[in-house]
Protein backbone atom coordinates (compact mmCIF):
# COMPACT_ATOMS: atom_id res chain seq x y z
CA UNK A 1 0.00 0.00 0.00
CA UNK A 2 1.21 3.64 -0.94
CA UNK A 3 2.23 6.15 1.60
CA UNK A 4 -0.51 8.76 1.22
CA UNK A 5 0.70 11.25 4.16
CA UNK A 6 3.56 12.38 2.22
CA UNK A 7 3.92 13.71 -1.27
CA UNK A 8 7.20 14.43 -3.61
CA UNK A 9 8.34 18.31 -3.80
CA UNK A 10 6.94 18.29 -7.25
CA UNK A 11 3.49 18.85 -8.43
CA UNK A 12 0.64 21.40 -6.97
CA UNK A 13 1.24 23.59 -4.12
CA UNK A 14 -0.79 22.76 -0.85
CA UNK A 15 -0.16 24.55 2.13
CA UNK A 16 -1.41 21.66 4.54
CA UNK A 17 1.52 19.29 3.44
CA UNK A 18 3.53 21.05 6.22
CA UNK A 19 0.86 21.08 9.10
CA UNK A 20 2.35 17.92 10.55
CA UNK A 21 6.02 19.33 10.53
CA UNK A 22 7.41 18.52 13.70
CA UNK A 23 7.77 22.23 14.04
CA UNK A 24 4.39 22.73 14.57
CA UNK A 25 4.42 20.46 17.70
CA UNK A 26 2.76 22.02 20.86
CA UNK A 27 4.20 20.85 24.21
CA UNK A 28 3.16 18.24 26.28
CA UNK A 29 -0.36 17.42 26.40
CA UNK A 30 -2.12 17.52 30.00
CA UNK A 31 -4.38 14.45 29.58
CA UNK A 32 -1.28 12.47 29.28
CA UNK A 33 0.97 13.64 31.80
CA UNK A 34 -2.55 13.40 34.29
CA UNK A 35 -2.49 9.73 33.87
CA UNK A 36 1.71 9.56 35.25
CA UNK A 37 0.93 12.34 37.88
CA UNK A 38 -2.23 10.42 38.96
CA UNK A 39 0.11 7.62 39.90
CA UNK A 40 2.51 9.85 42.29
CA UNK A 41 1.70 10.33 45.93
CA UNK A 42 4.17 12.95 46.54
CA UNK A 43 2.48 16.72 46.28
CA UNK A 44 6.19 18.13 45.40
CA UNK A 45 6.79 14.83 42.92
CA UNK A 46 3.51 15.77 41.09
CA UNK A 47 4.23 19.80 40.92
CA UNK A 48 7.91 18.92 39.62
CA UNK A 49 6.25 17.29 36.53
CA UNK A 50 3.55 19.75 36.18
CA UNK A 51 5.94 22.39 35.94
CA UNK A 52 8.09 20.63 33.01
CA UNK A 53 4.79 20.19 31.36
CA UNK A 54 3.64 23.98 31.41
CA UNK A 55 7.26 24.92 30.72
CA UNK A 56 6.83 22.85 27.75
CA UNK A 57 4.30 24.97 26.45
CA UNK A 58 6.46 27.95 26.23
CA UNK A 59 8.48 29.38 23.89
CA UNK A 60 11.51 27.02 23.46
CA UNK A 61 9.25 24.35 25.01
CA UNK A 62 11.57 21.47 26.79
CA UNK A 63 14.35 21.70 24.68
CA UNK A 64 15.09 25.05 26.01
CA UNK A 65 14.81 23.73 29.84
CA UNK A 66 17.36 21.11 29.20
CA UNK A 67 19.72 24.11 27.54
CA UNK A 68 19.03 26.16 30.31
CA UNK A 69 20.07 23.20 32.79
CA UNK A 70 23.28 22.56 31.11
CA UNK A 71 24.34 26.16 30.74
CA UNK A 72 23.48 27.08 34.10
CA UNK A 73 24.59 23.76 35.96
CA UNK A 74 27.77 22.65 34.23
CA UNK A 75 28.95 21.50 37.47
CA UNK A 76 26.12 18.70 37.51
CA UNK A 77 26.41 17.30 34.18
CA UNK A 78 29.25 14.50 35.06
CA UNK A 79 29.37 10.88 36.10
CA UNK A 80 28.87 9.65 39.38
CA UNK A 81 32.76 9.06 39.55
CA UNK A 82 33.51 12.30 37.99
CA UNK A 83 31.60 13.86 40.93
CA UNK A 84 33.80 12.03 43.46
CA UNK A 85 36.93 12.54 41.81
CA UNK A 86 36.44 16.30 40.52
CA UNK A 87 36.72 17.43 37.05
CA UNK A 88 38.42 20.54 37.52
CA UNK A 89 40.08 22.90 34.61
CA UNK A 90 43.42 21.00 34.00
CA UNK A 91 42.79 18.03 35.50
CA UNK A 92 44.39 14.94 34.90
CA UNK A 93 42.62 11.67 35.65
CA UNK A 94 45.43 8.63 36.20
CA UNK A 95 44.71 5.00 34.54
CA UNK A 96 42.37 3.66 37.29
CA UNK A 97 40.59 7.15 37.44
CA UNK A 98 40.01 6.45 33.43
CA UNK A 99 38.59 2.85 34.01
CA UNK A 100 36.14 4.47 36.83
CA UNK A 101 34.83 6.80 35.03
CA UNK A 102 34.70 4.76 31.14
CA UNK A 103 32.14 2.40 32.80
CA UNK A 104 29.91 5.22 32.81
CA UNK A 105 30.38 6.92 30.31
CA UNK A 106 30.45 4.18 27.63
CA UNK A 107 33.49 5.52 25.86
CA UNK A 108 36.29 3.68 24.95
CA UNK A 109 39.51 5.89 26.14
CA UNK A 110 41.68 3.40 25.81
CA UNK A 111 44.67 3.12 27.58
CA UNK A 112 48.49 2.01 27.03
CA UNK A 113 48.92 -1.42 26.07
CA UNK A 114 44.71 -1.92 25.89
CA UNK A 115 42.98 -3.95 23.29
CA UNK A 116 39.55 -3.94 21.52
CA UNK A 117 37.96 -6.89 22.11
CA UNK A 118 36.29 -6.24 19.02
CA UNK A 119 39.55 -5.92 17.10
CA UNK A 120 40.30 -9.06 18.44
CA UNK A 121 37.34 -10.75 17.03
CA UNK A 122 38.27 -9.45 13.97
CA UNK A 123 40.40 -12.44 13.09
CA UNK A 124 38.06 -14.51 12.71
CA UNK A 125 36.66 -12.82 9.56
CA UNK A 126 40.20 -12.44 8.12
CA UNK A 127 42.14 -14.98 5.34
CA UNK A 128 45.38 -14.43 7.91
CA UNK A 129 44.34 -15.11 11.13
CA UNK A 130 46.53 -13.20 13.98
CA UNK A 131 47.54 -10.34 11.81
CA UNK A 132 44.49 -7.40 13.47
CA UNK A 133 45.05 -8.95 16.47
CA UNK A 134 49.17 -8.43 16.38
CA UNK A 135 48.56 -4.93 14.85
CA UNK A 136 46.09 -3.82 17.64
CA UNK A 137 48.53 -4.74 20.54
CA UNK A 138 51.03 -3.14 18.45
CA UNK A 139 49.03 0.04 18.55
CA UNK A 140 47.94 0.05 21.89
CA UNK A 141 51.93 0.69 23.20
CA UNK A 142 51.14 4.20 21.60
CA UNK A 143 47.69 5.03 23.76
CA UNK A 144 47.66 6.78 26.38
CA UNK A 145 47.98 5.90 29.85
CA UNK A 146 46.14 8.77 31.27
CA UNK A 147 43.34 11.27 29.94
CA UNK A 148 42.39 14.96 30.60
CA UNK A 149 39.12 15.63 32.62
CA UNK A 150 38.16 18.07 29.90
CA UNK A 151 37.83 14.77 27.69
CA UNK A 152 35.23 13.15 30.23
CA UNK A 153 33.29 16.44 30.56
CA UNK A 154 33.09 16.94 26.64
CA UNK A 155 31.72 13.32 26.28
CA UNK A 156 29.35 14.55 29.08
CA UNK A 157 28.35 17.60 27.45
CA UNK A 158 27.64 15.88 24.06
CA UNK A 159 25.42 13.25 25.79
CA UNK A 160 23.42 15.95 27.07
CA UNK A 161 22.62 18.22 24.04
CA UNK A 162 21.88 15.06 22.70
CA UNK A 163 19.51 13.38 24.96
CA UNK A 164 18.48 15.20 27.60
CA UNK A 165 15.45 16.71 26.01
CA UNK A 166 13.96 13.45 25.49
CA UNK A 167 15.12 12.35 29.26
CA UNK A 168 12.70 15.36 31.11
CA UNK A 169 10.18 14.42 28.28
CA UNK A 170 10.16 10.57 30.03
CA UNK A 171 10.12 11.83 32.83
CA UNK A 172 6.97 13.50 32.63
CA UNK A 173 5.16 10.64 30.68
CA UNK A 174 7.10 7.24 31.79
CA UNK A 175 5.51 6.25 34.70
CA UNK A 176 8.02 3.47 35.47
CA UNK A 177 10.51 6.25 35.70
CA UNK A 178 11.60 7.33 39.19
CA UNK A 179 11.73 10.81 40.38
CA UNK A 180 14.54 10.70 41.91
CA UNK A 181 18.32 11.14 41.48
CA UNK A 182 20.59 8.31 39.74
CA UNK A 183 20.05 9.15 36.15
CA UNK A 184 20.84 9.72 33.03
CA UNK A 185 24.21 8.69 33.67
CA UNK A 186 25.52 12.18 32.55
CA UNK A 187 23.40 14.13 34.99
CA UNK A 188 22.96 12.03 37.84
CA UNK A 189 21.53 15.13 40.64
CA UNK A 190 18.62 15.83 37.58
CA UNK A 191 15.96 15.65 39.92
CA UNK A 192 17.81 17.58 42.31
CA UNK A 193 18.90 19.86 39.79
CA UNK A 194 15.36 20.71 38.56
CA UNK A 195 13.97 21.27 41.71
CA UNK A 196 16.56 23.67 42.47
CA UNK A 197 15.50 25.49 38.89
CA UNK A 198 12.18 25.49 39.77
CA UNK A 199 12.45 27.29 42.65
CA UNK A 200 14.84 30.34 40.79
CA UNK A 201 12.51 30.11 38.09
CA UNK A 202 9.40 31.07 40.66
CA UNK A 203 11.91 33.62 42.27
CA UNK A 204 12.17 35.52 39.33
CA UNK A 205 8.40 36.10 38.93
CA UNK A 206 6.36 39.14 40.00
CA UNK A 207 5.26 39.04 43.61
CA UNK A 208 1.33 38.32 43.67
CA UNK A 209 0.47 40.33 46.98
CA UNK A 210 1.77 44.04 46.30
CA UNK A 211 -1.60 45.72 47.76
CA UNK A 212 -3.77 44.28 50.59
CA UNK A 213 -6.19 43.50 48.37
CA UNK A 214 -3.80 41.17 46.86
CA UNK A 215 -2.93 39.82 50.03
CA UNK A 216 -6.61 38.78 50.77
CA UNK A 217 -7.07 36.96 46.98
CA UNK A 218 -3.65 34.80 47.74
CA UNK A 219 -5.08 34.12 51.50
CA UNK A 220 -8.03 32.41 49.45
CA UNK A 221 -6.72 31.09 46.87
CA UNK A 222 -3.97 29.39 49.36
CA UNK A 223 -7.07 27.78 51.11
CA UNK A 224 -8.94 26.68 47.96
CA UNK A 225 -5.37 24.90 46.63
CA UNK A 226 -4.70 23.19 50.28
CA UNK A 227 -8.04 22.43 51.14
CA UNK A 228 -9.71 21.17 47.36
CA UNK A 229 -12.81 24.12 48.30
CA UNK A 230 -14.02 25.94 45.18
CA UNK A 231 -13.84 30.07 46.71
CA UNK A 232 -15.55 32.78 44.69
CA UNK A 233 -13.39 36.00 45.05
CA UNK A 234 -15.16 39.42 44.75
CA UNK A 235 -13.87 42.72 44.00
CA UNK A 236 -14.53 46.03 42.29
CA UNK A 237 -13.59 46.29 38.82
CA UNK A 238 -9.87 47.73 38.21
CA UNK A 239 -8.29 47.19 41.87
CA UNK A 240 -5.88 44.75 40.40
CA UNK A 241 -7.59 40.59 41.15
CA UNK A 242 -6.44 39.91 37.42
CA UNK A 243 -3.07 40.50 37.77
CA UNK A 244 -3.17 38.96 41.57
CA UNK A 245 -4.89 35.91 40.48
CA UNK A 246 -1.98 35.79 37.19
CA UNK A 247 0.71 36.23 39.52
CA UNK A 248 -0.30 34.10 41.82
CA UNK A 249 -0.39 31.04 39.31
CA UNK A 250 2.58 31.78 37.82
CA UNK A 251 4.24 31.14 40.53
CA UNK A 252 2.58 27.88 41.34
CA UNK A 253 2.95 26.40 37.58
CA UNK A 254 2.77 22.86 39.17
CA UNK A 255 -0.09 23.00 41.17
CA UNK A 256 -2.61 25.82 39.42
CA UNK A 257 -3.69 26.93 35.98
CA UNK A 258 -5.11 30.64 35.18
CA UNK A 259 -8.30 30.67 32.67
CA UNK A 260 -10.38 33.89 31.86
CA UNK A 261 -13.87 32.42 31.16
CA UNK A 262 -14.96 33.20 27.45
CA UNK A 263 -18.06 35.86 27.05
CA UNK A 264 -20.17 33.58 25.12
CA UNK A 265 -22.54 30.60 25.40
CA UNK A 266 -20.88 28.03 23.53
CA UNK A 267 -19.59 24.70 24.94
CA UNK A 268 -16.12 24.50 22.93
CA UNK A 269 -15.09 28.14 23.16
CA UNK A 270 -15.78 27.58 27.22
CA UNK A 271 -13.44 24.14 27.19
CA UNK A 272 -11.62 25.08 24.57
CA UNK A 273 -9.79 27.95 26.36
CA UNK A 274 -9.76 25.80 29.80
CA UNK A 275 -8.03 22.68 27.09
CA UNK A 276 -5.53 25.76 26.28
CA UNK A 277 -4.49 26.69 29.77
CA UNK A 278 -4.38 23.31 30.54
CA UNK A 279 -2.08 21.63 27.71
CA UNK A 280 -4.96 19.48 26.82
CA UNK A 281 -4.63 18.59 22.94
CA UNK A 282 -6.57 20.29 20.73
CA UNK A 283 -7.02 20.06 17.11
CA UNK A 284 -9.43 21.42 14.55
CA UNK A 285 -12.07 18.17 14.39
CA UNK A 286 -12.39 18.31 18.14
CA UNK A 287 -15.89 18.76 19.43
CA UNK A 288 -16.86 20.28 22.38
CA UNK A 289 -17.54 16.74 24.57
CA UNK A 290 -14.51 15.68 23.44
CA UNK A 291 -12.38 18.34 25.15
CA UNK A 292 -14.87 18.21 28.29
CA UNK A 293 -14.15 14.97 28.67
CA UNK A 294 -10.04 15.84 28.47
CA UNK A 295 -10.39 18.72 30.40
CA UNK A 296 -12.16 16.59 33.20
CA UNK A 297 -9.66 13.57 33.33
CA UNK A 298 -6.61 16.42 33.64
CA UNK A 299 -8.44 17.98 36.59
CA UNK A 300 -9.33 15.28 38.32
CA UNK A 301 -6.49 12.77 37.64
CA UNK A 302 -3.37 15.55 37.67
CA UNK A 303 -4.31 16.93 41.12
CA UNK A 304 -4.43 20.74 39.50
CA UNK A 305 -6.18 23.44 40.40
CA UNK A 306 -8.19 25.59 38.01
CA UNK A 307 -8.44 29.40 38.65
CA UNK A 308 -11.27 30.67 36.64
CA UNK A 309 -11.11 35.30 35.79
CA UNK A 310 -14.09 36.82 34.61
CA UNK A 311 -16.24 34.07 36.52
CA UNK A 312 -19.56 35.91 35.70
CA UNK A 313 -19.48 35.06 32.24
CA UNK A 314 -20.38 31.62 33.82
CA UNK A 315 -23.73 32.41 33.73
CA UNK A 316 -25.88 32.03 30.53
CA UNK A 317 -25.08 35.01 28.06
CA UNK A 318 -28.57 34.66 26.39
CA UNK A 319 -31.15 32.71 28.11
CA UNK A 320 -34.02 31.26 27.64
CA UNK A 321 -36.70 30.66 29.85
CA UNK A 322 -36.12 26.74 30.45
CA UNK A 323 -32.47 27.20 30.56
CA UNK A 324 -30.40 26.36 33.23
CA UNK A 325 -26.66 27.50 34.16
CA UNK A 326 -24.84 24.85 32.14
CA UNK A 327 -21.24 26.02 33.47
CA UNK A 328 -22.29 26.41 36.65
CA UNK A 329 -23.82 23.23 36.96
CA UNK A 330 -20.41 21.46 34.95
CA UNK A 331 -18.15 23.09 37.98
CA UNK A 332 -20.08 21.64 40.49
CA UNK A 333 -20.35 18.24 39.55
CA UNK A 334 -17.67 17.44 37.37
CA UNK A 335 -15.07 19.41 39.82
CA UNK A 336 -15.93 20.37 42.76
CA UNK A 337 -17.49 16.65 44.02
CA UNK A 338 -14.54 15.67 42.76
CA UNK A 339 -12.36 17.09 45.20
CA UNK A 340 -11.15 19.70 42.27
CA UNK A 341 -9.79 22.89 44.11
CA UNK A 342 -11.48 25.70 42.06
CA UNK A 343 -11.47 30.07 42.16
CA UNK A 344 -13.39 32.45 40.56
CA UNK A 345 -12.75 35.89 40.85
CA UNK A 346 -15.24 37.92 39.30
CA UNK A 347 -17.12 41.35 40.41
CA UNK A 348 -20.40 42.45 41.74
CA UNK A 349 -21.91 41.46 38.54
CA UNK A 350 -22.00 37.84 39.35
CA UNK A 351 -24.37 38.04 42.10
CA UNK A 352 -26.97 40.09 40.05
CA UNK A 353 -26.55 37.29 36.88
CA UNK A 354 -27.48 34.38 39.98
CA UNK A 355 -30.41 36.46 40.86
CA UNK A 356 -31.76 37.00 37.56
CA UNK A 357 -31.27 33.58 36.69
CA UNK A 358 -32.81 32.23 40.17
CA UNK A 359 -35.89 34.39 39.21
CA UNK A 360 -36.48 33.46 35.22
CA UNK A 361 -35.51 29.48 35.98
CA UNK A 362 -36.65 26.43 37.90
CA UNK A 363 -32.58 26.38 38.91
CA UNK A 364 -32.03 27.28 42.14
CA UNK A 365 -28.78 28.11 44.28
CA UNK A 366 -28.49 26.41 46.93
CA UNK A 367 -26.65 23.74 45.79
CA UNK A 368 -23.94 26.16 44.30
CA UNK A 369 -23.83 27.74 47.87
CA UNK A 370 -23.33 25.00 49.83
CA UNK A 371 -20.64 24.29 47.44
CA UNK A 372 -18.23 27.30 48.01
CA UNK A 373 -15.78 27.11 50.54
CA UNK A 374 -15.22 30.79 51.41
CA UNK A 375 -16.33 33.59 49.87
CA UNK A 376 -13.56 36.75 49.63
CA UNK A 377 -15.58 40.23 49.89
CA UNK A 378 -12.72 43.01 48.79
CA UNK A 379 -12.70 46.04 49.20
CA UNK A 380 -13.83 48.22 46.84
CA UNK A 381 -10.92 51.35 47.35
CA UNK A 382 -7.47 50.89 47.56
CA UNK A 383 -5.30 52.65 50.25
CA UNK A 384 -2.70 55.60 48.90
CA UNK A 385 0.02 52.85 50.32
CA UNK A 386 -1.67 50.59 47.77
CA UNK A 387 -0.99 52.85 45.22
CA UNK A 388 2.20 53.37 46.06
CA UNK A 389 3.23 49.85 46.47
CA UNK A 390 2.07 49.09 42.65
CA UNK A 391 3.87 51.90 41.42
CA UNK A 392 7.25 51.13 42.60
CA UNK A 393 6.50 47.52 41.32
CA UNK A 394 6.02 48.55 38.19
CA UNK A 395 8.56 51.52 38.16
CA UNK A 396 11.22 50.18 40.45
CA UNK A 397 14.01 52.71 39.64
CA UNK A 398 11.34 55.57 39.41
CA UNK A 399 12.03 57.90 41.91
CA UNK A 400 9.73 59.44 44.84
CA UNK A 401 8.65 61.85 42.15
CA UNK A 402 7.42 59.48 39.47
CA UNK A 403 5.90 57.52 42.09
CA UNK A 404 4.03 60.80 43.40
CA UNK A 405 2.54 61.30 39.68
CA UNK A 406 1.47 57.74 39.10
CA UNK A 407 -0.28 57.94 42.21
CA UNK A 408 -2.43 61.20 41.64
CA UNK A 409 -2.96 60.08 38.35
CA UNK A 410 -4.63 57.03 39.83
CA UNK A 411 -6.71 58.61 42.22
CA UNK A 412 -8.18 61.06 39.65
CA UNK A 413 -8.27 59.22 36.78
CA UNK A 414 -11.51 56.95 35.82
CA UNK A 415 -9.43 53.82 35.17
CA UNK A 416 -7.99 54.13 38.97
CA UNK A 417 -5.67 51.26 39.36
CA UNK A 418 -5.04 50.37 35.73
CA UNK A 419 -4.23 53.92 35.20
CA UNK A 420 -0.84 53.23 36.63
CA UNK A 421 -0.42 50.39 34.40
CA UNK A 422 -1.25 52.73 31.37
CA UNK A 423 1.12 55.36 32.29
CA UNK A 424 4.03 53.25 32.49
CA UNK A 425 3.66 51.54 29.47
CA UNK A 426 3.71 54.75 27.76
CA UNK A 427 6.49 56.06 29.77
CA UNK A 428 8.26 52.78 29.06
CA UNK A 429 7.86 53.10 25.36
CA UNK A 430 8.75 56.67 25.57
CA UNK A 431 12.22 55.45 26.62
CA UNK A 432 12.74 52.18 24.11
CA UNK A 433 12.17 55.67 21.37
CA UNK A 434 15.29 57.27 23.20
CA UNK A 435 17.45 54.38 23.44
CA UNK A 436 16.81 53.88 27.25
CA UNK A 437 15.64 50.99 29.17
CA UNK A 438 15.42 52.96 32.35
CA UNK A 439 12.32 54.95 32.55
CA UNK A 440 12.84 58.27 34.20
CA UNK A 441 10.92 60.61 35.89
CA UNK A 442 10.73 62.96 33.14
CA UNK A 443 9.24 60.19 31.11
CA UNK A 444 6.31 59.55 33.40
CA UNK A 445 5.57 63.21 33.01
CA UNK A 446 5.45 63.09 29.16
CA UNK A 447 3.14 60.25 29.16
CA UNK A 448 0.83 61.88 31.31
CA UNK A 449 0.52 65.36 30.13
CA UNK A 450 1.08 64.39 26.27
CA UNK A 451 -0.73 61.35 25.83
CA UNK A 452 -2.61 58.98 29.05
CA UNK A 453 -4.45 62.85 29.73
CA UNK A 454 -5.41 63.18 26.07
CA UNK A 455 -6.73 59.60 25.02
CA UNK A 456 -8.58 59.55 28.25
CA UNK A 457 -9.97 63.44 27.36
CA UNK A 458 -10.56 62.29 24.12
CA UNK A 459 -12.53 58.80 25.37
CA UNK A 460 -14.70 61.01 27.61
CA UNK A 461 -15.68 63.93 24.46
CA UNK A 462 -16.30 60.73 22.21
CA UNK A 463 -18.65 59.00 24.87
CA UNK A 464 -20.75 62.21 26.04
CA UNK A 465 -20.79 62.44 22.16
CA UNK A 466 -22.99 59.54 21.84
CA UNK A 467 -25.29 60.85 24.34
CA UNK A 468 -28.87 61.29 22.26
CA UNK A 469 -29.04 65.19 22.25
CA UNK A 470 -31.92 67.36 21.14
CA UNK A 471 -32.06 68.17 17.37
CA UNK A 472 -31.05 71.85 17.23
CA UNK A 473 -31.64 74.50 14.16
CA UNK A 474 -29.13 75.03 12.20
CA UNK A 475 -27.11 78.56 12.84
CA UNK A 476 -23.79 79.97 10.54
CA UNK A 477 -20.80 79.72 12.99
CA UNK A 478 -17.84 82.32 11.61
CA UNK A 479 -14.55 80.60 11.19
CA UNK A 480 -11.88 80.04 13.57
CA UNK A 481 -9.51 82.39 13.69
CA UNK A 482 -6.38 80.24 12.16
CA UNK A 483 -3.64 82.19 14.08
CA UNK A 484 -5.05 82.21 17.37
CA UNK A 485 -3.24 79.18 19.61
CA UNK A 486 -4.93 75.88 20.17
CA UNK A 487 -4.62 75.85 23.65
CA UNK A 488 -6.34 79.14 24.05
CA UNK A 489 -9.53 77.78 22.62
CA UNK A 490 -10.33 75.69 25.66
CA UNK A 491 -11.01 77.53 29.05
CA UNK A 492 -9.36 75.91 32.38
CA UNK A 493 -12.67 74.06 33.52
CA UNK A 494 -12.21 72.16 29.75
CA UNK A 495 -8.58 71.28 29.91
CA UNK A 496 -7.09 67.63 30.16
CA UNK A 497 -8.57 66.09 33.74
CA UNK A 498 -10.92 68.80 33.75
CA UNK A 499 -13.53 67.27 31.74
CA UNK A 500 -16.50 66.51 34.51
CA UNK A 501 -17.59 63.66 32.17
CA UNK A 502 -14.23 62.39 32.32
CA UNK A 503 -13.87 61.55 36.10
CA UNK A 504 -16.86 61.93 37.91
CA UNK A 505 -16.59 62.01 41.90
CA UNK A 506 -12.83 62.70 41.80
CA UNK A 507 -12.93 66.75 40.89
CA UNK A 508 -11.20 67.53 44.43
CA UNK A 509 -8.42 65.39 43.26
CA UNK A 510 -8.04 66.18 39.58
CA UNK A 511 -7.22 69.72 40.50
CA UNK A 512 -4.20 68.95 41.58
CA UNK A 513 -3.02 66.38 39.61
CA UNK A 514 -1.63 68.99 36.51
CA UNK A 515 0.25 70.84 39.56
CA UNK A 516 1.83 67.79 40.71
CA UNK A 517 2.92 66.32 37.27
CA UNK A 518 4.16 70.08 36.20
Amino acid sequence: MSNTRRTTDAGKFRQERFASSSEFERGLMANLVAKRCALIEAPADRELIWFLQYLSHQPGGIKQVAADLVSKYPQCVATPAMLKIGFKPGQIYTASQVKAVREETGGNFLLRGEVEMDDLGLDSLLDKPGENAARAKADAQYHPSSYAAADFVNRCQQAAADNLERHLKDLCLDPAMPIADGSPWYFPALVSTLREYRAGWIAARKPAAVTSIGEQICSALDYASETGKMVLIDGAPRTGKTFCAKAWCDQRPGAARYVQVPATNDDYSFFRDIALSLGVSINLNSKANELRSRVEETLRAGRIMLVMDEAHYLWPQRFFGRSTPCRVNWLMTALVNYGVPVALITTPQFFRSQKEIESRSCWTSEQFTGRLGHVAQLPSVLTKADLESVARALVPTGGEQTIVRLVAYAEASAKYLAGIETVVSRATYLAKKEGRDVVQSSDVRRAILESVIPSDTALAAALQATQKQPRRRAVNVPAADPEAPLQASFSRAERPLQAPDLLPNRADRRSGVEQLVH
